[in-house]
């Protein structure tokens, strides 16, 4: 009996969403490629990144994890046609620009959107809130405070809260594992 057949394959469908320019297309170039782009084309309606992951736990059981990660236009003017697109999800990132705060409060103008598309209150759904662009976070107190976020973390049911950036890669391997070991072991209760 080879390897490949105690592994087990997985699939799990992943959305980000967050207000346009918060970075969400480069966060997804940056993970499944490696590589920061400085400009992106604005998203228009979805695009949608693939990403095969092996994952083994401590009882040496392995895992063929393939994120299907849908990136969401972040302007209101494609949003109507989100809808159809969410159903399925089991997993949301709620993504934020850390340099301007109006990006966290306007997280809630997604509600609508995660009701629509039957997410909202499904116990079988994570939810991840992802501050974006921490390397242009500064020590100027005005800027989004840790105590705003814990508050936003709370009203979304978000499961963890991480920051990166995409620019020198900070914290973006570690968010998505935990995203990757959450899809997996939320199933299998390990």
């Amino acid at each position: 009996m080879s390897n490949e057949t105690n592994i087990k394959k997985i699939k799990r469908k992943i959305i980000i969403l967050g207000e346009g320019g918060v970075g969400k297309t480069t966060l997804l170039h940056r993970y499944v490629n490696n590589i920061f782009m400085d400009s992106t084309k604005m998203t228009i309606g979805t695009d949608f990144f693939i990403k095969k992951i092996d994952i083994s736990n401590d009882n040496a059981e392995k895992y063929q994890l393939t994120l299907l990660i849908w990136d969401f236009a972040g302007q209101e003017r494609f949003r109507f046609i989100l809808n159809e697109y969410i159903k399925g999800a089991e997993g949301i990132i709620l993504a934020f620009d850390l340099s301007r705060l109006a990006t966290l409060y306007r997280i809630k103008n997604w509600i609508g959107l995660l009701k629509e598309g039957g997410v909202w209150g499904d116990s079988k759904t994570k939810f991840f809130l992802l501050g974006t662009k921490k390397d242009l976070v500064t020590d100027d107190p005005a800027l989004i405070s840790q105590e705003q976020i814990e508050k936003f973390r709370n009203k979304f049911y978000a499961d963890s809260y991480f920051e990166t950036s995409s620019q020198s890669g900070l914290g973006v391997e570690d968010f998505f594992n935990y995203v990757a070991k959450s899809m997996i072991y939320h199933d299998l209760s390990l």
